[in-house]
């Protein structure tokens, strides 16, 4: 008799054990976290190019590999670009600001954009590949919004009218550093 109800005390607690256990999830290891958040990018890219630093040399050579060439400007440091009757998701012009030092400093892609469906891909493209904005919103791919990047790069989306635009800014682009020796004809000029 004491060994059938050790038995059934033991089938009743083995049974409470394993149903305790079923709601239970195990403790997630780092690496299963890391599978399960999403990765986003830590700079702003470019036509696949990263923005920080970026030199007008390597920026234009890019810009020409992909079949583009800038059209007249009146502006020093300034490149005016058309990208195609159709654009890239409707956006048709991209206007690239440079430093003294020929490193890219702002550059812009705006257009009227009529399409919802190309409007709201932009807007989701942008959320994917850098995640929540820091300012502002992204709504169904429409919306105000600035990534503000650990590499010191923002981009800006400005798409809640047809007119659309997103502006990638390198804060602090870089600088060519003075090598240290005095220019003499420079200091002579300018005492004279």
């Amino acid at each position: 008799m004491w060994n059938k109800c050790l038995s059934v005390v033991t089938v009743l607690l083995t049974a409470a054990i394993a149903s305790s256990h079923v709601g239970a999830e195990e403790p997630e290891t780092p690496e299963v976290i890391a599978e399960t958040q999403p990765s986003y990018a830590k700079g702003a890219e470019l036509f696949g190019v990263e923005f920080n630093d970026l030199s007008k040399t390597k920026f234009e050579d890019h810009l020409t590999k992909m079949g583009l060439e800038p059209y007249p400007s009146y502006r020093a440091g300034v490149a005016n670009y058309s990208l195609g009757a159709t654009g890239i998701l409707g956006i048709k012009e991209l206007t690239v600001v440079y430093n003294r030092y020929e490193f890219v400093e702002h550059a812009t892609m705006s257009g009227v954009v009529e399409s919802p469906e190309l409007r709201a891909k932009l807007g989701n493209l942008l959320e994917s590949k850098y995640g929540p904005p820091s300012i502002g919103f992204v709504r169904n791919g429409y919306g105000r919004a600035r990534w503000m990047l650990r590499d010191g790069t923002e981009i800006e989306l400005h798409n809640t009218t047809f007119d659309v635009s997103v502006s990638y800014i390198d804060r602090v682009p870089k600088r060519v550093t003075a090598s240290g020796r005095i220019d003499v004809e420079a200091l002579l000029r300018r005492s004279q």
